[in-house]
C-alpha cells in the first residue's frame, strides 16, 4: 500500500489557525499602463488597511527587483508584513522574508533567497509571450527557463491580474495555472500551489489569496507550515474540513461569509487526470495507491474556486 504524506495532517486537533496571506502586491505611484512608475513607502499604511478590512493577517510587498522595509507599519495598522520583492531580471519570482534586493541569475537568486532564511515561488508562470516584445516590460521566465530550477517552495496556481490586463492590446496571459502545476508533479517535482492578487495600489483586492495553517504569525512558525505544504491557494473558497485515514479522502470547501453547504469537487492525479468528483457540502475520494500525487479542486456555483495541496506519495517524493 502506497503510503502518502498529508500536508494537514492534524487539522482541526490543533491549535494551529488559517492565516489569510497575500504575497504578490504592488504599491506603486506613476502611470502603470505606460510604464513610469515607481515604488514608494508612501501609501503603503492605506494599501494594509485595505488588506486587514479584508481579513488578511498576513501581507507581502512585492516591489520589482527592489525591497522595502514594511515591518514599521505591522503595529501601526494591525496586520503582520513580511519583507520581500518580485525578482523581475527574468519575471517572475517571489521573494518572501528576503533581507535585500537581488538581481542575477533565476537560481542564484533563489538561492541567495533561501539562504537568507527566506522562500521564493514562481510566478503567473502563464504570461503571454508576446509582452515581451513591448516596451517597458522586463524579459519574462519562461516555462523552459523555470522548470530546471531547484529550492522554489511553490507556483501561483492562480494569479488575479493576469486574465483580465492588457497593454497596448496584448493580452498579459492565464491567471491559471494548474496545468504547470501538474506537470510539475508528474514528474516528481515538488511544488507547493499558491494563489495571489498581483493587486497593484488598491486594484485586484482579494481576488487570490493563500490560507497558511500555522500557531504563530512570526516569521520561523509561517515558513515552517509553508515548507510543510500547511496552505491552501483561493480565489473566493476556505477550507473548512479535511480528513485522510491512508485511504479515504473527505473534503469540506465554502464561501467563507454565506456558507451554501455545497460545493463541486474534483480529484486530480497524475497528468492532471480527474479521478473522481463528488458534489456536496463534503467530498469524498477513496485513494488507489496507484497515484502519485491527489490534489483537490473545490468549486462553488458562484466560481469561487479552492485548490488543496497534494497527498504526495512519499517514495515518488522523498518526503
Amino acid at each position: 500500500m502506497t503510503e502518502y504524506y498529508d500536508p494537514y495532517a492534524g487539522f482541526g486537533s490543533d491549535d494551529r489557525r488559517w492565516l489569510k496571506s497575500q504575497f504578490h502586491m504592488h504599491n506603486i505611484r506613476g502611470d502603470l499602463e505606460r510604464g513610469t512608475f515607481t515604488y514608494s513607502i508612501e501609501g503603503m499604511d492605506e494599501f494594509f488597511r485595505e488588506y486587514k478590512a479584508a481579513d488578511f493577517a498576513v501581507v507581502t510587498h512585492s516591489m520589482h527587483n527592489g525591497w522595502l522595509d514594511t515591518s514599521h507599519l505591522d503595529e501601526e495598522v494591525g496586520i503582520r508584513s513580511f519583507n520581500g520583492e518580485e525578482y523581475v531580471d527574468y519575471d517572475g519570482i517571489l521573494l518572501i522574508g528576503s533581507t535585500r534586493a537581488h538581481r542575477g541569475d533565476p537560481q542564484a537568486v533563489i538561492d541567495e533567497c533561501n539562504a537568507e532564511g527566506g522562500f521564493a515561488i514562481i510566478c503567473h508562470p502563464n504570461q503571454n509571450p508576446a509582452l515581451s516584445d513591448l516596451p517597458g516590460i522586463p524579459a519574462l521566465l519562461t516555462k523552459e527557463m523555470s522548470r530546471p530550477l531547484t529550492g522554489a517552495v511553490g507556483v501561483e496556481v492562480y494569479n488575479g491580474c493576469l486574465s483580465h490586463r492588457a497593454r497596448a492590446g496584448v493580452p498579459f496571459g492565464l491567471s491559471l495555472a494548474t496545468d504547470y502545476w501538474d506537470e510539475a508533479l508528474t514528474s516528481g517535482r515538488r511544488l507547493w500551489g499558491f494563489a495571489t492578487d498581483d493587486s497593484h495600489t488598491g486594484y485586484e483586492i482579494n481576488v487570490g489569496f493563500t490560507d497558511v495553517l500555522a500557531a504563530a504569525d512570526d516569521f520561523a512558525t509561517f515558513k515552517s507550515a509553508i515548507v510543510a505544504g500547511a496552505v491552501v491557494a483561493s480565489h473566493g473558497m476556505r477550507l473548512f474540513g479535511w480528513s485522510f485515514d491512508g485511504r479515504q479522502l473527505e473534503v469540506e470547501a465554502d464561501l467563507p461569509y454565506m456558507r451554501t453547504h455545497e460545493a463541486e469537487y474534483r480529484f486530480i492525479a497524475d497528468g492532471g487526470k480527474v479521478q473522481g468528483t463528488d458534489i456536496g457540502r463534503v467530498g469524498r475520494y477513496e485513494v488507489f495507491g496507484d497515484e502519485s500525487y491527489v490534489r483537490v479542486e473545490a468549486r462553488n456555483a458562484d466560481g469561487s474556486t479552492l485548490w488543496t495541496q497534494p497527498l504526495l506519495a512519499r517514495d515518488r517524493f522523498k518526503i
